[in-house]
């Protein structure tokens, strides 16, 4: 796991510090990769790159970043875990490729050389890499190629200028280039008050796009300026597979989740995972047991507010595992001091990342270099009820309204009368809208109302922001679905695209690697998702949650974590915090809002006493708290 950064100039464009601007991106970002550094100028000084190095696999000197080949015609930086490197190395070697390292990034180097392009439909992992190709026979032009794996585990951030093109792992080291403007996009922060994250490729900054999952940008740095179009190498399936059946599936199903599992355990440092006590982590742990007889270490966060903690079910997974368990108690102080450095980790606003910022510190502490994360499974197997039920169920409704002559208006007019208005104005917005599934996620999964955000944030700011249409995206996402019938399947590539993609991964990468933690997730495994795309909404619906995955595992499960019937996600009690240790915060936030410009005051003070009053959903303050927050940390 590793930080990676570099700049590429445009024709007639010189940097006489271009060394010092690549030192500054490579210091911004130290953090992901502590272990090592490196440096790589091409003698034209046209184009550089950079790497921070967390050593996971070859520990020695010859994994070091930027790597070379052996005729210096190509270089690749590169973040991330190839699981299939194996595989890759020997047919590499059979193809009379010499190695000098067990590295990982070395296998990528020479399967670039052996395949091109084509090498990113064999990779089977996590990454986000660069790679500087200027071979005989290329014409002279030298190449940069940037990728990004399928599923956007890995991010991977880059900037058009008047210099040329800038990239790297954060945004921090995308800024740290000194040449790219700190303007926000408006854009931006209208999407994250409707969504509670920003959505690629928009990022929080006017002139930084985020490179999309599965995409690749290639450039070459010959006469012409750098003016590529990113291009997709790989889409989510939509296809169904009508004739498998229940049995068939879980027998297919329990080995990829053991095939993935056993492919990420794969390391040189000592690894372990996050137990949160609910069923995908549990299921993750224990076929770790499974395929491992070796030790395994297991960390949990639990809360002084027991209906918020999972520890006894977190306690008894890892007993039945035989796991070392590491358990932290967070409270609302310990959120309260550490938040300077919570922003800072942001990267960009989020609502979520705070857990996985304790939980990483927890591992981190424990000894661990990697950890393995249960993060994809509610994604996969249909484990948020709001969204795999609500979405469908509120479409129908809405195409019931709209079919009466007035039934719209009068549908959206009661939903703005009911108790916790701000809950049903995203309904009511839905109701004025096209019928879509697309609008119907938003209604369920969003955040604020468009209404309640134009209130936030002011008229200049949302007309400004009005050339990106969200719903929009979410269809290109998640692509079409024209029936009721496949609203599950729909639901669950709306969900890896956007909330997975630009909330979950996104926070798992900053919150972690602020830490020097590398993260894996095996339910996110490339040839298991696209399995269970493929599969019919009827094997992975029944009664209860996930009963796909519990029937293909759940024997493997102590039985209070396997019969558990209530949904909850990895939450920690901000509605009492927000209340308590961290009130005095938001009173110095709402003070600051009108100084910054991305909020109105009388915005933040509206939420603030509807919050009081119990009218507001603690993660909508928390949202705004964390845009000033993040605002205030840059």
């Amino acid at each position: 796991m590793c930080g990676i950064a570099g700049i590429a100039l445009n024709p007639n464009r010189t940097l006489p510090d271009m060394q010092a601007r690549l030192l500054a991106m490579q210091c911004a970002m130290s953090h992901r990769g502590p272990d090592d550094s490196g440096i790589f100028v091409l003698p034209d000084a046209r184009a550089g790159l950079v790497n921070c190095r967390l050593a996971i696999r070859d520990l020695s000197p010859a994994g070091h970043m930027p790597m070379g080949s052996a005729d210096g015609a190509t270089w690749i930086t590169y973040n991330g875990e190839t699981y299939n490197a194996n595989a890759l190395r020997t047919e590499l070697e059979q193809a009379n490729f010499c190695f000098s390292s067990t590295s990982d990034t070395e296998c990528l180097l020479h399967g670039y050389r052996a395949w091109g392009r084509d090498m990113l439909n064999r990779l089977r992992g996590m990454y986000a890499f660069a790679i500087y190709d200027q071979r005989p026979g290329s014409g002279g032009r030298a190449r940069l190629l940037l990728a990004r794996d399928q599923l956007g585990i890995k991010p991977l951030y880059y900037a058009h200028t008047a210099e040329g093109v800038i990239f790297a792992s954060e945004l921090k080291a995308v800024l740290a280039s000194g040449l790219v403007s700190r303007t926000l996009d408006p854009a931006a922060v209208v999407a994250y008050l409707l969504l509670g994250s920003i959505p690629s490729p928009l990022t929080i900054y006017r002139d930084v796009r985020c490179l999309e999952s599965g995409s690749l940008l290639e450039l070459e740095l010959g006469d012409q300026p750098l003016m590529s179009q990113p291009r997709r190498y790989w889409q989510m399936p939509c296809d169904i597979d009508t004739h498998m059946k229940h049995a068939e599936a879980v027998v297919c199903l329990r080995e990829a989740l053991h095939k993935a599992v056993r492919s990420q355990l794969v390391s040189d440092v000592p690894l372990g995972a996050f137990l949160s006590g609910g069923l995908d982590s549990g299921a993750v742990v224990a076929l770790m047991r499974a395929v491992s007889n070796g030790p395994i270490r297991t960390c949990s966060i639990v809360f002084e507010e027991q209906d918020y903690s999972e520890g006894m079910y977190a306690q008894l997974m890892a007993e039945a595992a035989g796991s070392e368990h590491y358990e932290r108690v967070i409270t609302g102080q310990d959120v309260l001091h550490e938040l300077p450095r919570i922003f800072w980790a942001m990267d960009q606003p989020t609502l979520d990342g705070v857990n996985t910022y304790f939980v990483a510190q927890t591992a981190r502490e424990a000894g661990l270099t990697v950890a393995l994360s249960g993060l994809g499974g509610d994604e996969i197997f249909g484990g948020y009820p709001s969204t795999f039920i609500g979405v469908p169920r509120l479409l129908r409704a809405i195409g019931l309204a709209q079919r009466v002559p007035g039934g719209a208006a009068a549908a959206a007019a009661a939903a703005a009368r009911l108790p916790l208005q701000q809950r049903w104005a995203k309904v009511a917005a839905a109701v004025g809208r096209p019928p879509s599934f697309a609008s119907a996620y938003l209604a369920m999964r969003g955040l604020f109302s468009p209404c309640e955000v134009r209130a936030l944030v002011g008229e200049d700011l949302w007309q400004a922001a009005q050339h990106f249409d969200l719903v929009a995206h979410i269809a290109e996402c998640a692509g079409q679905s024209s029936d009721q019938a496949s609203s599950f399947a729909w639901v669950s590539r709306a969900e890896l695209s956007t909330y997975t993609q630009h909330q979950l991964l996104r926070d798992t990468d900053t919150m972690s690697m602020a830490h020097s933690l590398e993260v894996r997730v095996p339910l996110l495994d490339l040839d298991l998702v696209e399995q269970v795309l493929r599969l019919p909404a009827v094997i992975k619906q029944g009664d209860g949650p996930k009963p796909l995955l519990l029937s293909a595992i759940g024997d493997m499960l102590p039985t209070l974590v396997r019969e558990r019937r209530e949904k909850r996600g990895f939450t920690l009690p901000f509605d009492r915090w927000l209340r308590g240790p961290l009130r005095p915060l938001l009173h110095e936030w709402q003070r600051e809002s009108g100084a910054t410009g991305l909020l109105q005051g009388a915005g933040v003070a509206a939420a603030q006493r509807q919050f009081d009053a119990g009218r507001l959903h603690w993660s909508r303050l928390w949202a705004l708290a964390a845009l000033q927050g993040w605002s205030a940390a840059q």
